[in-house]
């Protein structure tokens, strides 16, 4: 019976690494891409702060609305203009209950709120040639939080109005950062719902 003879080399995988030449060029490319998707990612997370800020002064707009429904009393929100702190408190210094669905001779617990946003972003009005109205506000606005002092040493824009009813007045605002990243939030009044917009860059 005729034997076959095998060579035992071409069972032997061949194996290699990479050479310096192409690990250099895979380097390369991931630097190449890397480069370009930076940026990207950067404006991306940078973005993402404007929209995280502008949630809180949307979450805080809803609050008013839940104030208001809640103590049967009218609530405003307001903001330092130019600046960083928010409040929502009474639509009156000593608010009364005439103006109530209730007939209730006291207005019991009144909901009061401060806030501030990090530095860096901004409050303003928003719209077309919206105007920032400042009005100062003396400590008795601000009650019993424990910062009325400060608060009533800012500039504060013009209120808006959240209704017992939970119908508010419309209005536009936004929260813009250093390098002019905006996001809008927009107040509609019949229902007192408010909408947050995705953030966008102002043109200079």
């Amino acid at each position: 019976m005729p034997r076959v003879l095998q060579n035992s080399n071409s069972f032997r995988t061949a194996r290699r690494g990479f050479s310096l030449l192409e690990l250099m060029i895979v380097l390369a490319v991931m630097t190449v891409v890397a480069a370009i998707a930076a940026p990207n990612m950067l404006e991306s997370m940078r973005e993402g702060e404007v929209y995280k800020a502008a949630e809180i002064v949307r979450r805080t707009l809803a609050e008013s609305r839940k104030f208001a429904i809640d103590s049967g009393l009218d609530y405003q929100f307001r903001y330092e203009v130019n600046g960083q702190s928010f409040v929502v408190i009474p639509s009156e210094v000593e608010p009364t209950t005439a103006n109530t669905i209730t007939s209730d001779s006291t207005t019991g617990q009144y909901y009061r709120l401060s806030g501030q946003l990090d530095e860096g972003f901004t409050l303003h009005a928003a719209g077309e040639d919206a105007v920032d109205t400042i009005e100062q506000l003396e400590s008795a606005w601000f009650g019993d939080l424990p910062d009325a002092a400060t608060l009533a040493s800012k500039s504060w824009s013009a209120p808006i109005y959240f209704q017992f009813d939970g119908t508010a007045v419309d209005a536009r605002l936004k929260v813009v950062d250093e390098e002019r990243r905006t996001a809008e939030l927009t107040v509609r009044g019949l229902t007192g719902a408010v909408r947050l917009d995705p953030v966008y860059t102002e043109a200079e």
